[in-house]
């Protein structure tokens, strides 16, 4: 009987664990997709997320609500991945302090939607006004050196610079941190 028991309660765990999966995957990797750019390691990190939950599910209880947890775990585990890259490539300590002061801060929900939604703007932009705003936004560089490396004025490139924020502008009302728009231009490219 108590074996029975064992059983019963083992396969609800393995539903409830099942049901969780199958509703939050597809989103988590789309989420992680927009922080690394990169499909195959979003499903990379959230598959070890779940695996990860599975093999301590005897001794972790989430408090939060499973969403949050999810993300925020997602989020981390992603933000983790950029570091190892930017510690690798040695080339950029800022990145690399950057993605640490974000590990350290929490994000409501609200928040990762607005980086969602950057994310998904700057993608959609031209291709070259895409490729100015990230070189602005996220690598810091000036419109000198972005105009001087791309072979356009500095008028040129303070107009993509303006094409792009009011692009996201358009979908997202004020305030848009700068924070979140560093994230977003990581996050896509």
């Amino acid at each position: 009987m108590k074996d029975q028991y064992r059983n019963d309660s083992e396969g609800e765990e393995r539903r409830r664990f099942e049901t969780l999966f199958k509703t939050h995957y597809a989103p988590l990797c789309n989420y992680v997709q927009a922080i690394l750019g990169d499909f195959d390691e979003a499903e990379d990190v959230v598959q070890e997320l779940f695996a990860h939950l599975w093999d301590d599910r005897k001794e972790r209880t989430i408090v939060s609500s499973e969403k949050s947890y999810l993300y925020a775990s997602a989020r981390y585990r992603a933000l983790n991945v950029l570091k190892h890259k930017a510690v690798m490539q040695r080339n950029n300590p800022l990145l690399v302090d950057f993605i640490e002061s974000v590990q350290q801060e929490g994000y409501s929900e609200e928040e990762e939607r607005a980086v969602e939604e950057i994310s998904r703007v700057i993608g959609e932009l031209p291709p070259r006004c895409r490729e100015i705003f990230t070189k602005s936004c996220l690598e810091g560089k000036s419109y000198k050196e972005i105009a001087d490396e791309a072979g356009i004025s500095i008028n040129t490139v303070k107009y993509h610079v303006k094409q792009a924020y009011k692009a996201i502008h358009a979908v997202l009302q004020p305030p848009i941190t700068p924070l979140l728009l560093l994230l977003s231009a990581k996050s896509r490219f």
